[in-house]
């Protein structure tokens, strides 16, 4: 392909894929916003606050739907400005596709402990976790007597979709080979994980993991925000979409006991305080190696200024790295505006200023 050309191409294909999470975000938010009751003075606060705050910056004033649900702070973030324009301004988005596959997290931030991996397929090479070569058989066999094990795909999987858990004592090796054609290529087998006491007591059938979103920002790594992820039910994922729970850790590792999820809004007053009771003085362990592993592996991966990572916490303590994902969602419904107190830096320097204050 003519130079002239690549990067005309490598634009066209970053703007389809932040695109197509744009308009998911904002066809999202239209419909939660449907029918949904505004947060208290909306409108007022949209014309004396929100549009005046936008009005600074070198873009369009965000339509007053992305407010409904957060109330009159204008530094919330519109979904289709983050993924749209945001994302791509810090990330380098054309390589998210390689350097997210969970096949190369050992290679790509090796300090950070992981799960067990029992097998890997990189686009249909089966190979150990030093991505020695394996055949398929030597594959299979590695997949018994290994307890409780996992196989996701290792690129373009989230949201706990297609997970699928499985018990290696019983399985046989034609169940295994009918798996992993299901699987086809691109994806990666590991044992379960085991969790620190404190979190598997709010929910032993899933792991419970934290998410942290870190920036790097003018010469440092920022904790933008981190939350804890439970599992709703018997699940065995995390997962929000799927009925878990997500709740604010505080900077001091301590758990605000007042979640987030799908369901609440069907629960009875008493289930919601059951709930709060259910949460309340957890102190989530080893939070500060947590924070420290994350702040260390961000600076390994300067293409993406922000990223979001998922940590499991294993029985000793011990922080472990279950993925991170280079073009993240936000935490903003959890924790409040994705940037905090760094907003006006950061939309000045994505967006520049019309005017200066």
């Amino acid at each position: 392909m003519s130079s002239k050309l690549r990067p005309l191409y490598d634009g066209i294909y970053m703007g389809i894929d932040v695109g197509l999470l744009a308009i998911n975000a904002a066809r999202g938010m239209r419909k939660r916003a449907r029918g949904a009751e505004p947060a208290p003075g909306l409108d007022a606060e949209y014309k004396t606050s929100i549009r005046p705050y936008w009005r600074q910056f070198r873009v369009g004033v965000p339509k007053k739907y992305w407010f409904r649900f957060w109330g009159g702070d204008p530094r919330f973030i519109p979904g289709n400005l983050w993924y749209r324009r945001i994302v791509p301004h810090f990330n380098t988005v054309l390589f998210a596709q390689a350097l997210q596959d969970k096949c190369m997290h050992n290679v790509y931030v090796p300090e950070i402990r992981r799960p067990v991996t029992v097998v890997k397929n990189v686009a249909g090479h089966f190979c150990a976790d030093d991505l020695s070569p394996l055949t398929e058989e030597e594959a299979i066999a590695r997949c018994h007597d290994r307890g409780r094990v996992l196989i996701k795909p290792s690129v373009g999987s989230g949201e706990g979709h297609n997970i699928r858990f499985f018990d290696t004592d019983s399985v046989t090796d034609e169940e295994l080979r009918s798996l992993f054609r299901q699987y086809k290529r691109n994806f990666i087998v590991q044992e379960k994980l085991a969790q620190h006491p404190v979190l598997a007591a709010l929910n032993p059938s899933s792991l419970n993991t934290i998410r942290i979103m870190t920036f790097l920002f003018r010469g440092e790594v920022h904790i933008l925000s981190a939350i804890l992820r439970v599992g709703g039910g018997k699940s065995e994922v995390d997962n929000f979409a799927q009925g878990g729970f997500q709740l604010t850790i505080l900077p001091d590792g301590r758990l605000d006991p007042h979640p987030a999820s799908n369901g609440m809004a069907h629960m009875t007053a008493e289930e919601k305080a059951e709930l709060v009771r259910r949460f309340e003085n957890v102190q989530i362990p080893s939070f500060d190696r947590v924070i420290a592993a994350v702040r260390d592996a961000a600076l390994k991966m300067p293409h993406f200024a922000i990223l979001g990572w998922d940590i499991g916490v294993d029985p000793e303590g011990e922080p472990t790295l279950i993925e991170y994902n280079v073009i993240p969602g936000q935490n903003q419904g959890t924790c409040g505006p994705t940037f905090g107190e760094l907003t006006d830096a950061v939309l000045e320097d994505v967006f520049g200023r019309r005017t200066r204050s």
